[in-house]
């Protein structure tokens, strides 16, 4: 991340949406991310359904879901983030996929219909209230309706070492605005009460050094990889 904003993590990521866009055409870690998620929403998304995208960001992952003809959501609290999105789904035609402002967990919700998917892409990490989102995607899943999410992994040698540093030196400077770090099992016990049971989850990097050195060492993927993503069922 080349440019910071002051205030929330909403304002950091306005700051350059274009250059996070480019990340999953010039990173490997984004690479990665887009290879496993786009596999997940392949498996899991109900042709001719309804996709929340839950912080959109760019909108990498409601423009993809909208191209395998279903109908799409895309929920962020960036009015950058969204302009950018409108204009991708304009220069596509995507007539199924609009978009909309909010913050997890404060979403307008009046009128809208249950969801066959939720997903929500390495946002939860930065939203104050982590239990209030949870319950709000339990509430907008049909049954038996699947929910995607990637999250920090808590027990990541990389993240440990990475979060140490920022509390000694204040870097990295996006450990100002990740608030949460967890696991599969620890966010499943989390959505467990919102009838939201786990079916899968994968472990991915984001290839820093720590990572790299982790896998060098032949250490498993829960202390390797430096985030998770959780494929839930609701009940």
């Amino acid at each position: 991340m080349t440019q910071h904003a002051t205030g929330d993590a909403v304002a950091l990521f306005s700051s350059y949406v274009e250059e996070f866009d480019g990340y999953y055409q010039n990173r490997l870690e984004f690479e990665e991310r887009f290879q496993l998620w786009s596999g997940l929403l392949d498996k899991y998304h109900v042709p001719g359904g309804l996709s929340l995208d839950m912080g959109c960001g760019t909108g990498v992952f409601s423009l993809y879901l909208a191209s395998k003809n279903g109908r799409v959501i895309g929920v962020d609290g960036s009015d950058d983030m969204l302009a950018y999105c409108e204009k991708q789904r304009q220069s596509r035609g995507l007539d199924n996929l609009r978009f909309m402002q909010g913050r997890l967990p404060n979403v307008d919700t009046r009128g809208q219909e249950n969801a066959d998917l939720i997903i929500s892409s390495s946002v939860l990490e930065y939203v104050d209230d982590l239990d209030g989102a949870l319950a709000l995607f339990g509430r907008l899943l049909k049954p038996n309706a699947h929910l995607i999410v990637s999250m920090p992994n808590q027990f990541s040698v990389s993240r440990t070492y990475e979060r140490l540093r920022y509390r000694a030196t204040g870097y990295p400077t996006i450990y100002k605005y990740i608030l949460h770090f967890t696991s599969p099992g620890g966010l499943q016990r989390k959505v467990m009460p919102h009838g939201l049971e786990l079916l899968e989850a994968h472990h991915y990097t984001h290839y820093t050094k720590g990572a790299q050195l982790a896998r060098a060492l032949r250490l498993p993927p829960v202390l390797t990889e430096d985030l998770f993503v959780a494929v839930f069922r609701k009940r």
